[in-house]
């Protein structure tokens, strides 16, 4: 009994303890899920803008390999670009080089054999056909073409001089209405040589008689020649020329005409009744002319298709003078205008080959000056003049 009172309060104590126990832990249970719902909020909202952080670090992260990639495009452009320009360099120094080879080569060309060359299956001179179906044409024509390709010398020189004189003669064709192919009548008469003096006593480029030069207004004296002023030449040329054709309606007859006179191509077309150039019966010399032009103007045309072959700056410049008009009452020295214009003698000469003495004689002329020169000429003039005047 004893025991059972000890051990009841015993029993009470431990119910007690334990209901303490008890109670304790139904009151601490709560206040754990206190203390810990706030820092999840936290970690919640801190989670989402480290998830936006990383966000932005991966956009940047791809920008970078973007901006990555672009710098190494534009190395590699900047690498292609170097070797484009590397390689331009290059283009130009192989094209310099290429026109080198070409220079060197155009200077060591050797010409084909004259039977490599053939003529044109159709020529035609000033708008007219050449018969060459006429085998007896065609052999004409062929032995004045191979001589032609024969001298190579000469055509060169044609080239060279055509380069001088025909600029002008093509001006003055075009401005009258006459064909082109007439200034290829100087390469038969003189070679474009403005002194040349023929056996018969044609002077001049255009080689006019003086009968004939004086009929076309060429003065000629002991002093003055004017066939050998290739300007007044020229014009007296192409009157001729137009008129032998309004006689003759042909080029080819006017081209004889020219060279061996009209009587004679009259007399000729009277005898043998006929008005065709290829067969007419004329003196040797003519029955060539017109042949010899034609072929001037066959290779002249196309020199580098006949193996002749000439930069521009090899040949020579166009013919440019300050022309002027002068009435002299006395003899000008030319010495005189040389010094006034700034020129020398010998090429206030070889402008004025039709002045055949150091003096312009008195008269009425017409004179070449260096191109630019005139109005210094004409101060000069002035004051000569009137120095003359105060005499």
């Amino acid at each position: 009994m004893k025991r059972l009172r000890i051990a009841l309060p015993v029993s009470m104590f431990c119910l007690f303890l334990v209901g303490c126990a008890i109670d304790r832990s139904v009151k601490k249970e709560p206040e754990k899920v206190i203390v810990h719902e706030a820092p999840s909020e936290k970690y919640d909202s801190l989670g989402e803008k480290l998830r936006t952080l990383e966000n932005s670090i991966s956009s940047l992260r791809s920008e970078l390999e973007k901006l990555e990639a672009l710098k190494n495009s534009l190395t590699l452009l900047g690498s292609e670009v170097e070797r484009l320009s590397a390689l331009e360099t290059s283009i130009s120094t192989l094209r310099s080089e290429v026109g080198n080879l070409e220079d060197r080569l155009r200077s060591i060309h050797a010409r084909p054999p004259l039977t490599s060359y053939k003529l044109p299956k159709e020529v035609s001179l000033c708008g007219e056909k050449v018969p060459l179906e006429d085998r007896k044409v065609w052999e004409n024509l062929d032995r004045e073409f191979l001589v032609t390709l024969d001298s190579e010398a000469q055509v060169l020189l044609w080239m060279k001089r055509g380069s001088r004189y025909f600029p002008y003669i093509e001006k003055r064709l075009k401005e009258m209405g006459l064909p082109e192919d007439l200034k290829y009548v100087t390469i038969t008469e003189s070679s474009l040589r403005p002194h040349a003096v023929s056996s018969s006593g044609a002077s001049g480029i255009w080689q006019f008689i003086p009968s004939t030069g004086e009929k076309y207004g060429m003065k000629r004296t002991r002093v003055i020649d004017e066939r050998l002023d290739f300007f007044k030449a020229t014009e007296g040329a192409l009157a001729y020329l137009k008129s032998l054709y309004d006689e003759f309606k042909s080029w080819t007859l006017a081209m004889a005409a020219y060279n061996a006179g009209e009587n004679r191509i009259r007399k000729e077309i009277e005898l043998q009744r006929t008005r065709d150039y290829f067969y007419l019966d004329l003196p040797m010399e003519t029955e060539r002319y017109v042949y010899k032009i034609t072929v001037a103007k066959i290779v002249l045309s196309e020199p580098e298709k006949y193996g002749f072959y000439l930069e521009k700056d090899e040949c020579y410049d166009p013919l440019q003078v300050d022309r002027v008009q002068i009435e002299l009452p006395q003899p000008l020295p030319i010495m005189d205008v040389a010094r006034a214009v700034g020129s020398f003698y010998k090429e206030m000469r070889e402008m004025n080959p039709h002045f055949s003495e150091e003096t312009i004689p008195p008269g009425i002329h017409f004179l070449n000056l260096p191109p630019g020169t005139s109005e210094r000429f004409w101060a000069f003039f002035s004051n000569w003049k009137n120095e003359l005047e105060r005499k």
